[in-house]
């Protein structure tokens, strides 16, 4: 495992350790030991997959807010997408900034998301399913949500949204919050 990047200093792409004999593929998503010794205190407490069987299905923007801390890992099984990790770090000098990264499941990339900035994700095939893993429990009202329309923030998407929820869509701006 190693960092391959650090995304506003805090928020990192990982790349993952990937082995392959006559059995297949494997993958170590995540050792908290090795997390640490790059200074990232994650335990996950919860693990999800989210399945996207369509290209441009968007998810976000989510994050979690200074009174609901928590960390996310977010990895791809299948698939490919752009994973989006925007600061939403009102005293920081890149507020507002978003960086964007794809991830697939062939290139053993990993994205550690800490609080304080959103997270977003735009499959770019069909069939992705993502494995989204946090070190708190949560989920709808226990994470915070903004439009990703939001124009003082200016999200880039290569294709066109052509599924995303309810919750999503209808997300608050910023100056809703």
């Amino acid at each position: 495992m190693e960092i391959v990047k650090s995304i506003f200093e805090e928020a990192k792409l990982i790349k993952t350790v990937s082995r392959n004999d006559n059995r297949g593929p494997m993958r170590v998503l995540g050792n908290d030991d090795e997390l640490r010794a790059f200074g990232i205190d994650f335990v996950p407490r919860e693990t999800r997959t989210y399945t996207m069987p369509r290209t441009g299905t968007f998810f976000g923007i989510h994050f979690q807010p200074a009174e609901r801390p928590g960390a996310k890992l977010i990895s791809l099984i299948s698939g490919r997408g752009m994973d989006y990790i925007i600061d939403l770090r009102p005293n920081s000098p890149t507020y507002l900034k978003w960086e964007a990264v794809e991830l697939s499941a062939d290139n053993d990339l990993t994205t550690y998301i800490p609080t304080g900035f959103g997270h977003a994700f735009l499959s770019t095939s069909d069939g992705v399913i993502m494995l989204y893993q946090t070190d708190f429990h949560g989920g709808k009202g226990y994470t915070g949500r903004l439009n990703y329309k939001e124009p003082s923030i200016g999200l880039e998407l290569p294709i066109p949204v052509a599924e995303i929820a309810d919750y999503d869509a209808e997300a608050p701006f910023l100056n809703d919050i």
